[in-house]
């Protein structure tokens, strides 16, 4: 069965990732990219490929009539396997994204919506302004380099809403917490999984597999070899730029905070990004 790692974009994703590829598959004593490949994005360019070799300039709907059928492919293959995503739980014509038959669990990172704004913003080469636009568009999608649907993401509060409904056992983290509490947010995280597979949980460990994959050394990997996963249309973007937090403070201007605000109150709050 799968367990999600799910969030919206440019929130952290990748650096839990890399955290657990590294934990779970290599004991910590290395890290690479290629390292990611166990636990790999769903859809993956196997199931985009599947989909052109089959329809061509597929539909949305096509992909959604797929979804179950991909990850009974998946599953049939592991006990337990990790899927990372960017997809909302939606429904599509009567064909869930995922379903309690497929789906072991669920870890969720959220990051303040000012902050994926100015990240997010870097990464599709948008103005700011055009990027909180995005965020609020319940049919956001994320394209393929031939500009076909590869994920719903529809809007921020919208995709986290979705993922909180799951009625199975999950964990949400918030990435400002993996930065400021790295061991203990981690820490978190094993024993969550502890709970649904049998999971090895060291702090020893931990602290060893912190360091391997901090962002620094993230940033440095990307600079040295590049980073088959950024896809972003912007040349020369690079996908570790920053990864810091309360960035939106000095780089996002006030009616930009306010409207951010005021179209995620309610998510914001529940997350303790505003009281």
């Amino acid at each position: 069965m799968i367990i999600w790692i799910a969030s919206y974009p440019k929130s952290g994703n990748t650096w839990v990732r890399s955290f657990l590829s590294s934990y779970i598959y290599k004991n910590a004593k290395s890290f690479n990219f290629s390292d990611l490949e166990k636990i790999r994005a769903f859809p993956s360019d196997l199931e985009i490929n599947f989909l052109r070799k089959k329809y061509g300039k597929y539909k949305f709907t096509h992909m959604a009539e797929h979804w179950d059928i991909f990850q009974k492919n998946i599953i049939n293959k592991n006990k337990y396997t990790f899927l990372k995503t960017h997809n909302a739980l939606v429904n599509i014509k009567n064909f869930s994204f995922t379903n309690l038959n497929n789906t072991l669990g669920l870890i969720y990172i959220i990051r303040d919506p000012r902050d994926v704004a100015i990240s997010y913003s870097s990464h599709l080469n948008l103005n700011l302004k055009d990027t909180i636009n995005h965020m609020q568009n319940i049919n956001l999608t994320e394209k393929t380099p031939d500009n076909l649907d590869r994920t719903l993401i529809t809007s921020w509060s919208n995709h986290y809403n979705s993922w909180n409904l799951l009625p199975k056992k999950k964990i949400v983290i918030r990435y400002e917490d993996l930065i400021d509490k790295p061991g203990s947010s981690f820490l978190k995280i094993l024993q969550y999984l502890n709970q649904i597979i049998p999971i090895h949980v060291d702090k020893k460990l931990i602290t060893q597999t912190i360091e391997l994959v901090n962002f620094n050394k993230l940033k440095l990997l990307e600079s040295e070899n590049g980073f088959i996963e950024n896809k972003s249309p912007k040349k020369n973007h690079k996908f570790f730029k920053e990864g810091k937090k309360k960035q939106w403070v000095v780089n996002l201007p006030r009616n930009l905070q306010d409207k951010i605000k005021k179209m995620f109150e309610k998510e914001m709050f529940e997350n303790k990004y505003i009281v």
